[in-house]
């Protein structure tokens, strides 16, 4: 039996045993805690960043074949370029839209831009083609009858469907009843208090003018009912200079001289076009806007210009202007041979909307014509994009459509009528084929790039353009 010493020794003993035991149990314990913790913020960095660099993952393509290996390597490096794009404010401070009419999926696959010889990486790529996301809007023409260019305007541009355009167009608009005015993407981005700008290769009094600033089917009044004129009505031309939308616009620049006035100058590389309206009332709205700036300036100081030619434009220095107007040919732009380009319009343009304190809206419209060099019209395109500075805090999109809106039956769509004459069709010569091919309807491509630009995606209606835009504009505060 043992003593009472030895047994305080041998509890003594147990004690020490025993802490020892709890510590090292304890060091584990918290080894094992510390390396869980580290482990769960490793995978959750990774989760919401990816990976620092992709090339350091065990990828699969390491066990491709050598010549194939080339090429994933660089579809990694191009991948780690994604990847490090940062994702910028939640919505855009600035808004800016490039509308191709003439142009579609077809037309950019056949015009990408050649390699150089024996160099076999694939095409390179448009601008737009690098933008992070894409969506498409359904072509409801190929479905109704009729479809004038003027309301699939406004079903861009306003968010109103085709079928209720066409019963809300009006002959009328008088400046005194504007109670019932559609506010346009245009005019929204005013009262969002942006400064805003329209640019376009055709006339500043065209479709997608009338549906930005205006609501009547003429642009000037030439060829508006003399009834009409009587009770008031104005046309285009005037709504640009006397309603809301137009004399709150920056900027606006294009074609459609001889919509804005009765006396144009007439020269051999800008005739007047006949086949357009020509204002005979005796106007001149260049000198009305002009006048309207001046009365607005001895009120609140500003600077505006009225500029007619491209060597005026070039020499212009634009960032010091408020507002300015520019208008290049009797009838669309592209009709003037000594037309500026639209790169130098965007360029200017850019230079009187950017203010350090003020959020911008520009829409520039491109018309490529029929028998017009496609793959020349998207470089100039592709330069003007390429010349941009990049901006995180810019929503830019790419809207592609090829501005065909055929009248079809009721019943019958033209894709349907076309497959149902397959036979004969394919029995023709090759050019009135390519002709028929050309003159089916396509959806409209939107490439979208900043922020929200995730709202595009998938099929869509016309409309959505419209109605998306109005959702951004009403939140660029929040940018």
């Amino acid at each position: 039996m043992p003593t009472p010493h030895r047994t305080k020794e041998i509890c003594r003993a147990v004690r020490l045993k025993s802490t020892q035991v709890f510590i090292v149990a304890g060091t584990i314990l918290v080894t094992v805690l510390v390396t869980l913790l580290c482990i769960g913020l490793t995978t959750r960095y990774e989760v919401e960043n990816e990976v620092a660099n992709v090339a350091d993952v065990d990828y699969w393509k390491d066990r491709v074949s050598a010549v194939q290996k080339v090429w994933y390597d660089k579809g990694i490096a191009e991948l780690n370029e994604a990847l490090r794009k940062p994702r910028g404010p939640l919505f855009p401070k600035n808004v800016q839209i490039f509308m191709v009419q003439g142009v579609d999926g077809g037309d950019l696959a056949a015009n990408r831009f050649p390699v150089i010889s024996g160099n076999s990486q694939g095409n390179t790529n448009f601008v737009w083609d690098t933008f992070s996301h894409v969506a498409r809007l359904k072509n409801s023409c190929s479905q109704q009858s009729p479809c004038q260019v003027g309301s699939v305007s406004r079903a861009f541009w306003t968010g109103i469907p085709l079928d209720v355009s066409l019963e809300r167009e009006s002959d009328c608009w008088i400046a005194d009843n504007q109670t019932d005015n559609i506010l346009s993407v245009l005019r929204q981005a005013q009262l969002a208090g942006l400064r805003t700008g329209f640019v376009t290769n055709q006339r500043i009094t065209g479709a997608t003018g009338a549906a930005l600033y205006g609501n009547s089917k003429y642009e000037c009044d030439e060829r508006m009912p003399m009834g009409s004129i009587q009770m008031g009505c104005q046309d285009i031309a005037r709504q640009l200079i006397s309603g809301e939308t137009g004399k709150s616009l920056n900027v606006i620049m294009g074609g459609g001289r001889q919509m804005l006035n009765s006396l144009v100058p007439k020269t051999k590389w800008d005739p007047v076009d006949e086949l357009l309206c020509e204002s005979s009332d005796g106007r001149n709205l260049l000198k009305e806007w002009r006048s309207q700036k001046l009365r607005h300036s001895k009120i609140k100081p500003i600077k505006f210009e009225v500029v007619q030619r491209t060597d005026e434009l070039e020499s212009l220095n634009a960032t010091i202007f408020d507002y300015l107007m520019g208008v290049f040919a009797n009838g669309d732009l592209s009709a003037n041979l000594k037309a500026p380009s639209l790169g130098l319009m965007v360029e200017k343009s850019l230079k009187v909307l950017k203010r350090k304190e003020q959020k911008y809206f520009l829409l520039v419209e491109m018309f490529v014509k029929s028998g017009m060099d496609k793959r020349h019209q998207l470089k100039l395109l592709n330069e003007t994009l390429s010349n941009l500075r990049p901006e995180e805090d810019t929503l830019t999109l790419v809207l592609m459509t090829n501005a065909i809106y055929p009248k079809p039956t009721l019943d019958v769509s033209e894709e349907t009528e076309t497959i149902s004459h397959l036979p004969d069709f394919f029995g023709e010569d090759e050019k009135e084929i390519q002709r028929r091919l050309h003159q089916m309807p396509t959806e409209s491509l939107i490439f979208a790039q900043g922020p929200k630009s995730s709202l595009f995606y998938g099929v869509q209606k016309e409309t959505f353009l419209a109605h998306s835009m109005a959702y951004v504009l009403s939140r660029t505060q929040d940018g």
